[in-house]
């Protein structure tokens, strides 16, 4: 009896042994972590860096010091570029137009803007890397300087451009067409601008006459704000509104109207100028009325931005342009008025707006 006694409580002790030995197994590894832990804590300080990959460092000690996440994804971010846009201010030959591109270039382009510059300058900056690049709106005047033996719309394999030797102004694109206003100067231009566009990576096409005034403020405020840029900007055209009963359509008024890059392509490269000619209007050659035909030809929608006008027109002396420019410098955009289709000209009787049937 006293034997059995003695097995049965030794058994009894084995068994709470092996009950203990899993906790105490926890136990040592969990103190081994803690060992680890305040070895390894008491070389390395963790910081921000550390939750950081280590390609994509591009934080500075400051920012280290100060054990800022925000702040130091803040300084990773590379926002995106801003949206580019080429004008094209339609000019000709003669003394009277070389003097109004003169006092253009000293009021609307000599205001020491680096946003805006001549498309020359462009090239420059864009040269290597668009990440130096300042200038966000190119300029350029465009005249057509091809003789009387030339088409008025580009259609051969002729030079689209000329580069004229003697007189000839470093700011101005001579297109290899014979003058003109209706007939195909503005869908040679948006040949030649669309491929400047894919060249140097410009998201919008303007067209503007050279007696049309904008601001500053208002141009760069309108862009910022309104304008997508590539990829989000496909298929926009915009500008007055204008109502077209013929064609019961809507275009852009002539003085200033804008496009994006690829609307530009696919009138100036994908449109052959017999396929412009057969949508021309059918009395008579009317360049924007035709324009917004062009456009709306695309097979693809299209996104019409009616525009209330945030430039003024016309101003055909030197005296009126510079007075209205100076105003205009004052002037930013406002959001309640600039994005509107112009109904009067919807409304209004045809005694008081004759229109062209």
């Amino acid at each position: 009896m006293l034997l059995h006694l003695i097995v049965r409580k030794r058994n009894d002790q084995k068994l709470n042994r092996s009950a203990y030995r899993p906790a105490k197994q926890a136990l040592v590894i969990f103190g081994l972590c803690i060992l680890c832990v305040a070895m390894y804590s008491s070389t390395t300080t963790i910081t921000p860096s550390a939750l950081i990959p280590t390609g994509t460092m591009r934080v500075t000690h400051r920012i280290l010091a100060e054990d800022n996440i925000y702040e130091a994804a803040a300084m990773m971010y590379t926002p995106p570029p801003k949206t580019s846009m080429l004008i094209g201010i339609f000019s000709t030959t003669g003394e009277k137009y070389s003097k109004r591109r003169d006092y253009i270039k000293d009021s609307f382009l000599g205001q020491d803007e680096p946003r805006l510059c001549s498309l020359k300058e462009f090239v420059r900056q864009t040269a290597g890397s668009h990440k130096g690049r300042v200038c966000q709106v190119a300029y350029t005047f465009v005249i057509g300087a091809g003789g009387n033996d030339r088409p008025t719309d580009h259609d051969d394999d002729e030079p689209l451009t000329l580069n004229l030797h003697g007189n000839f102004e470093d700011d101005c694109t001579y297109l290899n067409i014979k003058e003109n206003m209706e007939d195909g100067k503005s869908p040679t231009y948006l040949k030649f601008a669309a491929n400047f566009a894919d060249r140097y990576d410009i998201d919008y096409v303007v067209k503007m006459d050279d007696d049309s005034v904008i601001g500053h403020n208002a141009l760069f405020d309108w862009i910022d704000s309104e304008l997508p840029p590539t990829p989000y900007n496909r298929r926009i055209y915009g500008g007055a509104s204008r109502p077209s009963h013929v064609k019961n359509a809507v275009y852009a008024a002539g003085e200033f109207y804008f496009m994006s890059a690829d609307l530009a392509d696919y009138v100036g490269n994908e449109l052959t100028a017999a396929d412009r000619l057969n949508m021309m209007h059918p009395k008579r050659h009317i360049e924007d009325l035709d324009m917004g035909t062009f456009i709306f030809s695309n097979p693809r929608p299209v996104k019409f931005v009616g525009m209330d006008e945030i430039w003024s027109h016309p101003f055909k002396t030197e005296t009126q342009y510079r007075k209205e420019f100076a105003s205009a410098t004052k002037t930013k955009l406002i959001p309640e008025k600039h994005l509107v289709v112009n109904w009067g000209f919807f409304c209004w009787r045809h005694e008081t707006y004759p229109l062209i049937e």
